[in-house]
């Protein structure tokens, strides 16, 4: 697992950085005839040579017994990250911002000879989605999902700016949760306002996820623009907040290929009361063995003692 880790974040990564670079220049053709074969190539390339691969590989990885150990886990972001700056620090938590996508961000502030840059990887929470994604980063002591398959840190459902800044106060009482909207459209005396006393202040930024969740094609000019706004977001907020220390992570990543899932990539029949079930996972008490699908433990991932499973797909199926 550290070996396939590794090799994503030397040059692996490039294979989804140049697919979606690939895809938001397509997109902006006006007459694509002549790329058709071309897309048609891409295509099969990233999805049967490249995801049809690797994805099998990461899953076998992540189901070794010491898998954990290899890389930074999302649950613990704020203690090894946030906790130990002695500098005011601004969090700001893209929605879906997976690495690739991280690493133009990285290279775009390594432009600016006013930064310092370095770039970390984490391991997500499994189920990966925004809700525990997002409480993930948060401080607690303790993270799980319930039997009516809520999210909790320290037994708190913490889905809004306000009660995720409450989770956040027991931990830092100085500190605010904020969207970026709200920064985007603040003047300069009202920045000055929100980030004086502040230790910690969670930006919460959803370009990429809510666009990808309306309009699947758009998702790629949308990681464009994430980038964009959140370099502008940055530089904003040193001239105007004056703070100078920013983490920029995200609350889980995405599999994306342009080409619809068929009727061979989806897993079927597998709805039932006393499951969760969504395209990318299911939540159940016992784990489903059908062919193609992987499990591992819920309390495995989330460091409690739940006995419930995850199952997901092992490729690029869906359920």
């Amino acid at each position: 697992f550290q070996e396939i880790i590794d090799n994503y974040t030397t040059d692996g990564y490039l294979m989804d950085y140049h697919y979606r670079r690939f895809y938001f220049n397509y997109d902006q053709l006006e007459d694509r005839a002549e790329f058709e074969n071309l897309c048609d190539l891409v295509e099969n390339i990233y999805s049967n040579e490249y995801l049809g691969k690797l994805l099998p590989k990461w899953n076998q990885g992540l189901a070794k017994q010491d898998s954990l150990s290899c890389i930074p886990l999302q649950r613990d972001f704020f203690h090894r990250f946030v906790r130990t700056s002695n500098v005011k620090t601004v969090v700001i938590i893209s929605d879906a911002m997976r690495y690739e996508v991280g690493r133009q961000l990285y290279q775009k502030m390594m432009d600016n000879p006013k930064c310092t840059v370095k770039l970390h990887v984490m391991l997500s929470v499994l189920p990966s989605y925004t809700r525990l994604g997002m409480e993930a980063l948060l401080p607690h002591k303790t993270l799980e999902i319930t039997e009516d398959f809520k999210e909790l840190a320290d037994g708190k459902y913490a889905i809004d700016l306000v009660t995720r800044e409450a989770v956040l106060h027991n931990y830092v009482p100085d500190s605010r949760c904020v969207s970026f909207d709200e920064i985007k459209n603040s003047r300069s005396v009202e920045l000055r306002d929100l980030f004086t006393g502040q230790s910690v202040v969670y930006v919460y930024h959803d370009q990429i996820d809510n666009i990808g969740e309306h309009e699947e094609n758009a998702v790629f000019e949308a990681c464009e623009k994430a980038v964009q706004e959140i370099v502008a977001l940055i530089q904003k907020v040193a001239a105007s907040g004056n703070t100078y220390h920013f983490i920029v992570t995200a609350d889980h990543g995405f599999i994306y290929k342009r080409d619809k899932v068929t009727a061979s990539n989806k897993i079927g029949g597998l709805s039932d009361a006393e499951r969760l079930v969504k395209r990318r996972y299911i939540i159940s008490k016992q784990p489903i063995t059908e062919d193609g699908v992987c499990n591992i433990s819920l309390g495995y991932m989330l460091g409690n003692d739940d006995q419930r499973m995850i199952s997901y797909p092992c490729s690029n199926s869906v359920f």
